[in-house]
C-alpha cells in the first residue's frame, strides 16, 4: 500500500511539474496575439469569417511570457526585456511591417477576437480592436489595443473586456 501511495504521489508531482513547466507547448496560449498563416489576407478580407476557420501561424507574435503587464483601463500592453532583446529592441520596427494585417487574440487556448494592426495615417478603420502605430511606445516597450469603432451604443460590446482575457492575464493586470 505504501508503494502505491508513493507512486501516486510521484505521479501527481510529475504531472504538476509538467503542467507548470514554462516550455509546455500551450503555455504561450494563456494570452497570445497570432498573425494569420496566410500573410496576404487583410482584415477587410476576413472580417466576416468565423475565428475557428482562420488558420493561424504556428507560434504567436506576442505571448503571455513576452508581457510584463497589462493596464486594463487603457488596454496597454507592456513588453518585457526578453521580447525587446529578441527583436532587436525596436518595437516600432517590429510592428511596422504588419500594418493592415489581422491578428487573433487568444486567451487560455480560446480564440477571443479578431483585431488589426493599423497605421495612424490610414483612412481604413476596421470594425475590430486594433493596434495603431502611434500607440507603440518604443521607450517603454508598450502598445495599446484600441477598441472597435462604436456605431451603435445599444449593441456595442467591447471585446477587449472579455472575462476570459482578464482571467488569463491574472497577476499581470495593472
Amino acid at each position: 500500500m505504501k508503494t502505491i501511495n508513493c507512486l501516486a504521489t510521484i505521479f501527481i508531482a510529475l504531472l504538476f511539474l509538467h503542467c507548470s513547466n514554462p516550455s509546455s507547448p500551450n503555455e504561450h496560449d494563456q494570452f497570445a496575439i497570432y498573425l494569420l498563416a496566410n500573410e496576404s489576407l487583410s482584415t477587410r478580407d476576413i472580417e466576416e469569417e468565423s475565428l475557428a476557420k482562420l488558420k493561424l501561424k504556428d507560434r504567436p507574435s506576442i505571448s503571455f511570457n513576452d508581457i510584463n503587464g497589462y493596464e486594463l483601463k487603457n488596454h496597454k500592453v507592456y513588453l518585457n526585456k526578453n521580447f525587446s532583446y529578441y527583436f532587436g529592441g525596436d518595437s516600432l520596427t517590429i510592428f511596422s511591417h504588419i500594418f493592415g494585417k489581422p491578428f487573433v487574440l487568444v486567451a487560455n487556448e480560446t480564440r477571443i477576437y479578431l483585431g488589426s494592426f493599423v497605421s495612424g495615417v490610414s483612412s481604413y478603420a476596421p470594425n475590430t480592436p486594433k493596434i495603431v502605430d502611434f500607440t507603440i511606445n518604443n521607450t517603454e516597450k508598450s502598445f495599446r489595443i484600441s477598441g472597435a469603432p462604436i456605431y451603435d451604443e445599444s449593441t456595442y460590446s467591447d471585446k477587449r473586456n472579455d472575462i476570459r482575457i482578464i482571467g488569463a492575464l491574472g497577476a499581470k493586470l495593472q
